[in-house]
């Protein structure tokens, strides 16, 4: 674990090699911190539904198979995939749409280690409440908050 004193002389160590203010410096290494799981999440997101539903889906195997058509008795087929909460960061959503018709549904899915941004915990409000806000991770689409955008000096 470093320390408090060990991170701010990191911190202090990119402001003076990049000449971003202490602010900067310090959301510039988190994001870098979390690339790896950004680019999981983007993955995770971003992937185009097969022609065929032959073959398997390209969403990395999590989804269940398409349940039948209640009006037409197609098979519906995975199409999407989004967060699904706005707080809890490995819930996601799964859209299905038939291949017949247009009736479409979708489930609410679980992927632990997969999450769509960080869940922090802040102080809000002449209370001090703690409440939990959610940062989305660049490149995730998310339909309720927006990604986190640099802040300019």
């Amino acid at each position: 674990m470093t320390t408090n004193r060990g991170r701010k002389d990191v911190i202090r160590d990119r402001m003076a090699a990049t000449g971003e203010s202490y602010n900067v410096a310090a959301r510039n290494l988190k994001a870098m911190k979390d690339m790896g799981a950004t680019r999981e999440a983007v993955v995770t997101q971003r992937w185009r539904p097969v022609d065929s539903l032959d073959l398997p889906c390209p969403c990395g195997g999590t989804c269940e198979p398409g349940d039948m058509c209640e009006q037409c008795h197609a098979q519906h087929r995975h199409v999407a995939r989004y967060p699904g909460s706005a707080t809890e960061v490995e819930t996601w959503v799964d859209r299905y749409e038939c291949t017949g018709c247009p009736a479409s549904y979708t489930l609410l899915v679980e992927l632990p280690g997969r999450p769509w941004g960080v869940a922090e915990t802040v102080i809000q409000g002449g209370s001090a409440e703690e409440v939990v806000r959610a940062r989305v991770f660049p490149g995730v689409v998310h339909p309720l908050l927006k990604p986190e955008t640099p802040e300019e000096d």
